[in-house]
């Protein structure tokens, strides 16, 4: 299926913002996620490369959630990024209500067929904002943690079980919606 990229999109909650809002909005979000995600990206792409999928797991099972933390420190206060998913494996990964609302529809817009926002900005209240960029699974690799029973790596997952036992980020093909990072913003008014 082919995608097209569209632009950020912003779907507010009953308020208007002045496009410089939305803009600063979108910088800072698209900032955060980026360092999030290199951050990520090269811990894995190393310990893949050190010892293949199982170091690889082993990082994501024991350093991800700290590694994560350490990243959202370093943001502005205020700003801070998660990952969430519908089909979870850590607890700490489930969406909120509001959440899964957002991740269900891009799911069925997926689903459909249709064109997947790149960004999808929600008002939550008056200066506080939710940010959601889907991840898909575009990489092979992906599948040794993520895929079915035939792409999984065997040992790795073992490893996966037993830390989680309730795993649901499993069966993916390449190209599925994954999930998204959600990026929360909550603006000082009092400048």
């Amino acid at each position: 299926m082919k995608k097209i990229v569209l632009p950020m999109i912003f779907i507010a909650s009953g308020s208007l913002l002045s496009a410089n809002d939305i803009n600063v909005i979108k910088e800072e979000a698209k900032s955060a996620i980026m360092k999030m995600g290199k951050t990520l990206k090269t811990n894995m792409k190393q310990n893949m490369k050190a010892g293949g999928a199982i170091q690889a797991t082993g990082f994501c099972l024991e350093k991800a959630t700290q590694i994560e933390k350490k990243v959202n420190s370093s943001y502005p206060t205020g700003v801070s990024v998660k990952r969430v998913s519908l089909k979870y494996r850590n607890p700490a990964n489930k969406p909120s209500e509001d959440e899964a609302k957002v991740l269900k529809n891009i799911q069925s817009e997926y689903e459909a067929k249709k064109e997947i926002p790149k960004m999808i900005v929600k008002e939550v209240s008056k200066n506080s904002y939710k940010v959601y960029k889907p991840i898909f699974i575009n990489k092979d690799i992906c599948l040794a943690c993520h895929g079915d029973d035939k792409t999984r790596d065997k040992e790795a997952y073992k490893l996966i079980k037993q830390k989680y036992p309730n795993d649901k980020a499993v069966g993916y093909k390449k190209g599925d919606f994954r999930g998204a990072f959600v990026v929360e913003i909550v603006k000082n008014n009092s400048k």
